[in-house]
């Protein structure tokens, strides 16, 4: 049983990790492996799950879409357009996931609450007056949709969020993840007592740790758990290991910048010793992870080892740098001076300016 486990779970990771490569147009003609993977039969011919949203509402219009559809469609290819524009592309549905979690994550829209430095998000115990609990379905939905279209996505949830979907019971690990001072003081409890007391210590422990991530949230969680796998099928996304279904979802931990650079094409009247490119890999160098993290990881997307950086056309260096996201292709103004990038490259990543548009 053990080595047929092992070997069905190796099979995903292969099918997965290849599917991951591939454009995504190229994947819907690689249709059965990807419909084995979520343990469905292949349609004979193909129909998409069409999404048709403006950006002024994105958020409402993708949550009242979705309400509304019919959830046999949830696993049909997902194509989104905007604002009327009829064009089939695949830069739209990267762009919707990117901007759509973005909003969710945000505390703005109210679903979740955070750890005392911002950084991480779990499910409320008690939902808001405005928010419906049908919301949480929702959004699980979007998460499976997100997993089942191969679209890399802003999930800042701790390890514990994928142990669920999993079946592994959250750990004192997760809650010093979480929030590393209450952690840290389970810890010092557990080490700080006699060996009598160890066993109700334990206990006590578990007990605190399970009402934090799961018995306290029982009802919202399982409303998200219920539309995740709506889309996704349960067997086989157990199939995954906790930090395997996390970096398959939201991307790696850390990255290997200097092989990124390696890997970097140039066009246009750019190459690697461009004053500007080496003016970029100059101020790159000096950002922290989560900056690189929040330039790069967008426009990488499942291509995780290769970018294109060209000239940002009837641009002046007033302009900032712009991200073509589909394509994992940089635009970079010409820069006269190291200051000038760095301005223009640190405001666009505070304020989100230049970065992300939806077409080419």
């Amino acid at each position: 049983m053990v080595q047929k486990r092992s070997e069905s779970r190796s099979a995903v990771m292969t099918n997965t990790s290849f599917l991951m490569q591939m454009p995504h147009w190229a994947q819907h003609q690689r249709a059965p492996a990807f419909f084995w993977l979520f343990g469905i039969e292949p349609p004979t011919s193909f129909s998409f799950f069409e999404l048709r949203l403006k950006r002024a509402s994105l958020l409402e219009g993708t949550l009242q879409q979705l309400a509304d559809a019919d959830h046999t469609a949830f696993k049909k290819p997902l194509v989104v357009y905007f604002d009327g524009d009829p064009k089939l592309t695949n830069v739209y549905m990267k762009d919707f996931f990117h901007k759509l979690f973005e909003e969710i994550a945000s505390a703005k829209s109210g679903m979740f609450m955070y750890n005392d430095s911002k950084t991480l998000a779990w499910f409320p115990s008690k939902v808001r007056l405005f928010i419906l609990i049908q919301t949480y379905f929702l959004f699980g939905v979007l998460c499976g949709l997100a997993l089942y279209n191969q679209s890399i996505i802003y999930l800042p949830f701790p390890m514990a969020l994928f142990k669920k979907l999993v079946g592994v019971k959250p750990s004192l690990d997760d809650m010093v993840e979480f929030s590393p001072v209450v952690g840290r003081n389970l810890l010092y409890i557990l080490e700080d007592y006699v060996d009598d007391d160890i066993e109700n210590l334990r206990e006590f422990v578990e007990a605190y740790v399970n009402y934090a991530f799961s018995a306290s949230v029982e009802e919202v969680f399982e409303e998200f758990s219920r539309g995740f796998f709506e889309v996704c099928e349960r067997d086989v996304v157990r199939l995954f290991r906790p930090e395997e279904l996390k970096g398959v979802m939201v991307g790696k931990e850390s990255y290997d910048w200097a092989k990124l650079k390696q890997n970097t094409v140039y066009q246009d009247f750019y190459h690697k010793e461009h004053p500007t490119i080496l003016m970029f890999w100059d101020v790159f160098a000096e950002l922290t992870e989560e900056q690189k993290k929040a330039l790069l990881v967008p426009i990488l997307g499942m291509n995780q080892v290769r970018m294109i950086i060209r000239v940002r056309y009837d641009s002046t260096e007033q302009h900032f740098p712009e991200a073509l996201t589909c394509y994992s292709i940089l635009e970079l103004p010409f820069y006269s001076t190291r200051e000038v990038l760095k301005a223009r490259l640190t405001e666009a990543l505070s304020h989100n300016r230049g970065f992300f548009d939806d077409e080419e």
